[in-house]
């Protein structure tokens, strides 16, 4: 009888579940093989076989996190407010990033050295991008693939991630209400701005 396959896809998921878990632990110089082979009950082999290298484990870990989030994305309902819509998608990813620090900078940073994402990588991102062009468009009453309402969406994902960090470094304020308040300057301000430009425009 054929031995019972053991490298299969619940080993692949529990070795990427505990490597996210020793990666907001202990941070990118907690992720070994050894440690996440010992910590997933197997061995460094079948991890190097189910992943191919360190940076195909970093891979896994950086399209899991998109897709974590993608996933939160898609449950923030639409309304008849499209100003709360948008601002919803950004709280949303902002509460994704505290709950997740080091997963958040996987995604947009590069904590590790052994993975630098090329432009298949980053096609992981395209769930979220859509979803912000998708509101982006409902605020400026431009179409999803108008180049104003492209460019919008990325400049505020950008900003977002920038208050982000500053909120994770602990630079945007000393309490909640003051690094509330400064979030939501921020982004109202560039929304408000977009939408007198559209209107000029």
């Amino acid at each position: 009888m054929p031995r019972p396959k053991t490298r299969d896809d619940a080993l692949k998921d529990q070795v990427l579940t505990e490597s996210i878990s020793l990666l907001e632990s202990g941070g990118a110089i907690a992720v070994t093989a050894r440690r996440v082979a010992s910590d997933a009950g197997t061995s460094t082999a079948a991890v190097y076989e189910l992943f191919g290298d360190k940076a195909g484990l970093v891979r896994s870990i950086f399209f899991e996190g998109f897709a974590r989030l993608a996933a939160e994305l898609a449950v923030v309902a639409p309304s008849d407010d499209a100003h709360a819509d948008l601002m919803s998608v950004f709280d949303t990813t902002r509460r994704f990033a505290l709950r997740s620090p080091m997963l958040f900078e996987v995604m947009f940073a590069r904590p590790f050295t052994e993975f630098e994402p090329g432009p298949k990588d980053f096609e992981a991102a395209t769930q979220i991008y859509s979803e912000v062009i998708r509101r982006v468009a409902a605020v400026l009453d431009t179409s999803e693939t108008d180049p104003t309402t492209v460019d919008a969406a990325h400049a505020l994902v950008a900003l977002d991630r920038g208050l982000i960090a500053a909120e994770l470094s602990g630079t945007l304020g000393r309490s909640s209400e003051s690094v509330e308040r400064r979030r939501n300057t921020a982004l109202t301000a560039i929304i408000d701005g977009l939408c007198t430009a559209q209107d000029r425009s």
